[in-house]
């Protein structure tokens, strides 16, 4: 099908948690390696946004989880740019197994930045026009995430940023804040839930040397988290539980 981009991948052992499935942090990073190589194969990837000073960046992922990968399966990850608006892309990606049927299905929405200035550019069209899809005044919206309030915190855990946690766009990248998220959890937890979708939102960036603190509230079937630096927050999600034994 036209603008559809895949590569095929074993689930390598690297890429598990202590379930041998997939983790939540690794699914990110196939994407993203899904998006950077179909970039390159139409010319646009990251050498050529350099060449304009730019980056691209992820504003937001929805993430739906019928089933994680198991270590050694073969994955076959397709990736579609979606409607994009003056500022904002949005693109779609979908992991399939062996049998081709879709275990994961990803919305994200994106957005170009000067990485000098640190602020959003509009999109130019020589750097998506390549990707199709159709420009559109207004996207349609991506999930609303919960906040955390002024109610008490489950669980707190602080990280300092280390070098190896900054990425080509020279701030955190985007699967470490869940990394932080999930390690907040309690391993008893995690051993006895597995999610079922996700949403995270980056609001503001994180770089070398910051301290962060990742907070969670505990729901029945849900954990809302938010990682903060300092008075600000840096990214929110809402993650989604069922019991293990029933997924």
């Amino acid at each position: 099908m036209a603008n559809i981009y895949s590569i095929q991948r074993p689930v390598e052992y690297y890429q598990v948690d202590l379930t041998r499935k997939l983790s939540l942090s690794m699914i990110l990073n196939l994407a993203i390696l899904c998006s950077r190589k179909q970039g390159e194969y139409l010319k646009v990837g990251y050498q050529e946004t350099d060449k304009w000073g730019l980056g691209w960046v992820i504003l937001q992922y929805d993430v739906k989880i019928l089933r994680r990968p198991v270590l050694g399966e073969e994955l076959t990850i397709e990736t579609k740019a979606g409607e994009w608006s003056s500022y904002f892309a949005q693109r779609g990606f979908y992991f399939k197994d062996a049998a081709g049927k879709v275990i994961i299905d990803i919305d994200s929405l994106w957005a170009l930045i000067d990485l000098e200035k640190r602020h959003m550019v509009k999109l130019p069209l020589e750097l998506v026009k390549p990707y199709g899809g159709n420009e559109q005044k207004r996207l349609p919206k991506m999930v609303r995430i919960p906040k955390i309030k002024d109610e008490p915190i489950d669980f707190d855990k602080p990280y300092q940023v280390r070098f190896l946690d900054i990425d080509g766009n020279r701030h955190v990248n985007n699967s470490k804040y869940l990394e932080w998220m999930v390690d907040v959890l309690p391993i008893d937890f995690l051993k006895e839930h597995e999610a079922t979708g996700f949403s995270i939102r980056y609001e503001n960036e994180v770089h070398y040397g910051h301290h962060v603190d990742s907070q969670v509230v505990m729901g029945d079937n849900e954990t809302r988290h938010r990682v903060l630096n300092g008075d600000q927050t840096a990214a929110e999600a809402v993650i989604h539980w069922t019991p293990a034994d029933k997924k």
